[in-house]
C-alpha cells in the first residue's frame, strides 16, 4: 500500500469519527480505544486499492481549499476606507486611561476593533442587546499571546481576566464592571472560527503590517516548517499493520506521529502538527517576519505545502516573485508548473544527492563543454523544452575553436541546475538568506507560546497560531520590543570604563 493510500485511509477514518461519534473526546480511555480500532477496521478492509484516489493534496494534508469569500489586500483596503462602525463603535469604545503598558496601548488605538468584529464575527450574529461581542474574546486571545504566553487558558482566565485588580487586561479588552469570560467560553470561540474567517483578519493584519512597517520593493519570501508537540501521549491509542506499514491514532485524533531535526535534549519523533509558514524577508536589514501559516499533522512532508503556500499568497495579492526554500522543496517539475501557473520563481539549495552532470566543478558549479575546455560557459537562459543554455564566450584564439560548436544544454533539476543555476553569486546570496527565515519559528514557539501546545484539536490549535502570527506582526509594529546592537568598539570602551 503506498503512503497517499495510507494518507486517504486516515482522512476516511478522522471523517467517519467527525461524522458518526461526535462526542468521541468526552468518552473513556478504553472506550476510545474500542471506537478507534472499530473505524479503523472497517476503513481498512472497505477499502479499494485498485481504485484511483479522489481526494485532493490539501484533503490528505488535513488542509482546507482555499475560500472563494476571503478578500485581497487591495479589497480589504477599501473596505477598511468604507467602513461604517456606527453605534457599536460605542460599545467597543475602552477606557484607554486605564491601559497604562505603552504596547498596549498603542495597539488598542493602531487596530480598528469594531471592523475586526465584522471579520470574525458568525453569519448569525446580531450586535444589538449584546454586552460581549466576538472581538471581546479576540482581545483576549491576543492579550494572551502578547503577554502571557506561558500560562494555559484557566489560569489566565481567572487569574489574568476575572480579577477586579487586573484593572489594565480588563480595560484592554472592554469589559464592563462585572463581565468575566470563561476558560471554556475561548475555547469555544477558538473552535468556532472558520476557515475563511481566520484568513481575513489575517488578511487584516497583514495590510496594517505593510502599511505601518517600511519595507523595501525588493523584498524576498520563504517556506518553511517547525514542529508543534501537544502536550497528548506519545503512545497511540489503536494501531492497526497494514502490509509494512503501520496506522497510529492518538488522542488527538487530527494530529499524528513525525520527526524533527535532531536535538540534544529532545527525541528524533514528535507527535503533534507541523506549521508550514510563508515569511517575507528583507534583505538589507536582513529581517523576515511571519505572514500566512498553514496547520498540518506532523507526518507530512514539507514539499506538499510549498503550492498550497504559494497559492493563499497569490490568493489574497501578495506579491510574490521569488520565494526560497531549504532542500526539503525543490521538486523540478512542481517548480515547473508554479513558475508557469503563478509566474514565481522557486529557489533552493542544491540537492546533495542529486549527481552533478558531467563537465561540471564541483565546488563551483561552473559548466565546462568538455574535459578539456579552460573556459566556463555562460549562462543564456531557459529553452522551451525546460533546459539551460549555455555559450562559450572565449576567443577564437582558443584550440578547439574549429571542433567545438560552443553551445551545450543542461536539463532543469532540483540541484544546482534549478530554475536559476546555482554558480550565479545572486541565486547563491539569496539561498544563503533562507536562514533568516528560521527565526520568526523561534519567536512562535517560545515568545508567542506556541511550544508546548496548550490546544487540543486541529480547529482550536490553527486559531491559536493564528494568533501568534498577529501577535509577532503588532509587536514588529509597535517596536518597543527592539534591542539596540552594540558595535565591537562600543563593546571594547565600556569594558575599559568597566575596568
Amino acid at each position: 500500500m503506498t503512503k497517499r493510500q495510507l494518507k486517504d485511509i486516515k482522512r476516511l477514518v478522522r471523517k467517519a469519527l467527525k461524522r458518526d461519534y461526535p462526542g468521541f473526546r468526552r468518552l473513556k480511555k478504553k472506550e476510545k480505544k474500542q471506537v478507534l480500532l472499530h473505524v479503523l477496521q472497517h476503513a481498512v478492509d472497505n477499502y479499494d486499492r485498485t481504485a484511483p484516489i479522489e481526494a485532493s493534496n490539501y484533503e490528505l494534508c488535513g488542509i482546507d481549499e482555499i475560500p472563494s469569500n476571503i478578500y485581497t489586500l487591495d479589497q480589504m483596503e477599501e473596505l477598511i476606507a468604507g467602513h461604517y462602525t456606527g453605534m457599536l463603535s460605542l460599545k467597543l469604545r475602552n477606557r484607554t486611561s486605564a491601559v497604562k503598558d505603552p504596547e498596549l496601548q498603542f495597539i488598542n488605538e493602531l487596530c480598528d476593533w469594531s471592523f475586526i468584529n465584522s471579520l470574525i464575527a458568525p453569519d448569525s450574529y446580531s450586535p444589538a442587546h449584546r454586552e460581549k461581542h466576538p472581538v471581546h474574546l479576540f482581545k483576549a486571545e491576543l492579550l494572551k499571546a502578547l503577554q502571557y504566553p506561558e500560562v494555559n487558558y484557566r489560569k489566565f482566565c481567572d487569574k489574568k481576566i476575572n480579577r477586579k485588580d487586573k484593572r489594565e487586561n480588563r480595560a484592554f479588552i472592554g469589559l464592563n464592571p462585572g463581565q468575566i469570560i470563561d476558560h471554556s467560553e475561548l475555547s469555544k470561540f477558538r473552535a468556532g472560527l472558520s476557515y475563511d474567517r481566520l484568513i481575513n483578519v489575517m488578511v487584516y493584519f497583514i495590510h496594517l503590517f505593510l502599511k505601518e512597517k517600511d519595507l523595501p520593493k525588493n523584498v524576498l519570501y520563504a517556506v518553511d516548517s517547525t514542529e508543534l508537540a501537544e502536550k497528548i501521549s506519545n503512545y497511540p491509542l489503536a494501531t492497526l499493520k497494514v502490509g509494512k506499514n503501520e496506522i497510529r491514532l492518538y488522542r488527538d485524533i487530527d494530529a499524528d506521529c513525525g520527526s524533527r531535526r535532531t536535538k540534544r535534549d529532545k527525541s528524533k519523533f514528535v507527535v503533534g502538527y507541523r506549521l508550514h509558514t510563508l515569511t517575507v524577508i528583507d534583505p538589507e536589514r536582513q529581517v523576515a517576519y511571519p505572514l500566512l501559516s498553514l496547520l498540518a499533522s506532523a507526518n507530512h512532508h514539507d514539499s506538499n505545502f510549498l503550492v498550497m503556500l504559494v497559492e493563499l499568497g497569490k490568493a489574497i495579492g501578495l506579491d510574490l516573485n521569488i520565494v526560497i526554500g531549504d532542500q526539503a522543496y525543490g521538486d523540478e517539475e512542481e517548480n515547473d508548473d508554479i513558475q508557469k501557473q503563478h509566474n514565481v520563481t522557486i529557489l533552493t539549495q542544491p540537492k546533495t544527492i542529486k549527481k552533478l552532470p558531467d563537465f561540471v566543478d564541483a565546488d563551483s558549479f561552473h559548466v565546462f563543454h568538455n574535459d578539456m575546455c579552460d573556459s566556463p560557459l555562460v549562462w543564456r537562459g531557459i529553452t522551451d523544452d525546460r533546459q539551460h543554455e549555455y555559450v562559450c564566450e572565449a576567443s577564437d584564439a582558443c584550440p578547439l575553436a574549429g571542433t567545438c560548436d560552443k553551445t551545450r544544454h543542461i536539463p532543469v533539476d532540483s540541484g544546482a541546475f534549478g530554475q536559476i543555476p546555482y554558480h550565479i553569486k545572486q541565486v547563491q546570496e539569496i539561498c544563503t538568506m533562507r536562514k533568516v527565515a528560521e527565526r520568526p519559528f523561534n519567536l512562535l514557539k517560545h515568545r508567542e507560546g506556541l511550544e508546548p501546545l496548550r490546544t487540543v484539536s486541529r480547529e482550536t490549535t490553527r486559531s491559536a497560531t493564528v494568533m501568534a502570527n498577529i501577535a509577532t506582526l503588532l509587536i514588529e509594529i509597535a517596536g518597543f520590543r527592539r534591542t539596540t546592537t552594540v558595535s565591537k568598539n562600543e563593546q571594547l570602551q565600556l569594558f575599559q570604563k568597566a575596568a
